[in-house]
């Protein structure tokens, strides 16, 4: 398991995210399975088509102590 896999699988255990937050991270974490490139595509999508629900779901992420910094 790769450290984006990682990041994805504690951002999954947030308290409180609505099923499209959950739907994001699960995508973000499948790409995260194939490779840096495939899941910076899919990050910069996401980001420019809901940015909305990417920042919500990061702020209730950090709210909750998780998701402090990106993996080097």
């Amino acid at each position: 398991m790769n450290k984006f896999v990682k990041a994805m699988d504690e951002w999954l255990t947030t308290q409180g995210l609505d099923q499209g937050e959950i739907n994001m991270i699960s995508e973000l974490k499948k790409r995260a399975g194939q490779g840096e490139e495939p899941l910076r595509a899919i990050a910069l999508f996401y980001r420019q088509v809901m940015p909305e629900t990417v920042i919500s779901a990061v702020n209730k992420a950090r709210a909750q102590g998780k998701c402090k910094c990106y993996p080097d």
